[in-house]
């Protein structure tokens, strides 16, 4: 045991690491901190500093044994915080309100996560955390972002939030629904590998600056939760075997657009939206797919689309084979007569 009594204020850091015989650290005086560094310490266990309420960097990597934090005081500023690798249980003591850096990943004992944080100005990363991933990640404050990643996450409560500058994207939750009914703009959003994921409503989002992408939930059938998004200014690149997609308000789609499903699926809203040029990019649309692909994979030839003069055209092509007729030698009247006598 440490112990570092009567120090009110450490202007610089305090930093512990590689050290297998350190149990425990103690400062019981001790209110703001630079930075508190530990690491590698794998018999730490007790971690007491019950005034400590500003921390600028707290870092905390391969702490095998610490499974509390008696901070009684609770740290409410932070600059950047990274907890990985741990036994906490809890994350109590700590309840920032900004922060630049928030990174808290592979935490086995941890199931909760509950912030008062309503701004972040840089990365936001949860993964990894609660046995069998099972974690509630609740930020019901906070308002501006600049990117969020969240990973197996069984609940992420986002309520408050409206307006994210980067990426907001979900990896292997296993949530059933998402809800953040005041987010109005995004950078880019990603929904992929939610395989519980039955319901996305964001329902005041109206634009996203870069990749749209939706892939590889495979309970999510229906995308109806984006009614006002109309401007999507990269790519739109959605995925998997759902069956209906609506996107009303939609008036501007920058870059390309692939929209592939293993589900019967009708693409003729969608290539309106591309003879009308609301699509600007490279425009794939293709149902009944047996492996439906993300941006830059073809459809398989098994692929079917419900536009009438795709389906038309596609048939030609057929019964020219089939009668072993070039299609040099094809005039038009000769297709025509073709078409009568198959429809």
């Amino acid at each position: 045991m440490v112990s570092i009594d009567g120090v009110q204020t450490i202007t610089g850091n305090l930093s512990a690491q590689n050290n297998a015989a350190l149990t425990g650290i103690e400062a019981h005086d001790l209110q703001t901190i630079g930075g508190l560094a530990l690491g590698n310490l794998t018999t730490l266990s007790a971690l007491d500093m019950p005034l400590l309420s500003r921390a600028d960097v707290v870092n905390f990597t391969a702490l095998p044994e610490l499974q509390t934090m008696s901070f009684a005081t609770t740290i409410q500023k932070a600059v950047s915080i990274l907890i990985t690798n741990t036994q906490l249980t809890t994350l109590t003591g700590i309840n920032v309100s900004a922060v630049d850096t928030f990174n808290i990943n592979n935490n086995p004992a941890l199931t909760t996560i509950d912030m008062q944080l309503t701004k972040l100005t840089g990365p936001l990363v949860i993964e990894g955390n609660g046995y069998g991933h099972n974690i509630t990640a609740s930020f019901v404050d906070l308002i501006t972002a600049q990117n969020m990643t969240f990973r197996n996450c069984t609940e992420v409560l986002l309520p408050s939030l409206a307006n994210v500058s980067q990426d907001l994207g979900f990896y292997g939750n296993s949530f059933q629904t998402f809800s953040a009914p005041n987010l109005t703009t995004a950078g880019g959003l990603i929904f992929n590998d939610n395989v519980d994921l039955t319901n996305i409503s964001l329902p005041s989002l109206t634009s996203i600056n870069a990749t749209y992408q939706i892939a590889n939930n495979t309970q999510l059938k229906t995308i109806n939760g984006f009614q006002k998004l109309s401007v999507i200014r990269g790519a739109l690149d959605f995925s998997g075997n759902f069956t209906n997609v609506t996107l009303p308000a939609l008036t501007d789609v920058a870059g390309g657009f692939n929209m592939q499903t293993s589900g019967q699926f009708d693409c003729s809203p969608f290539q309106n939206y591309k003879t009308n040029q609301v699509i600007k990019g490279t425009f794939t649309c293709a149902g009944s797919e047996s492996k439906p692909g993300t941006a830059g994979t073809t459809p398989s030839s098994t692929s079917t689309s419900t536009a009438k003069k795709g389906a038309a055209g596609q048939l030609q092509v057929n019964v020219l084979t089939m009668l072993g007729v070039p299609s040099l030698m094809c005039g038009i009247s000769f297709v025509a007569a073709l078409l009568r006598l198959v429809l």
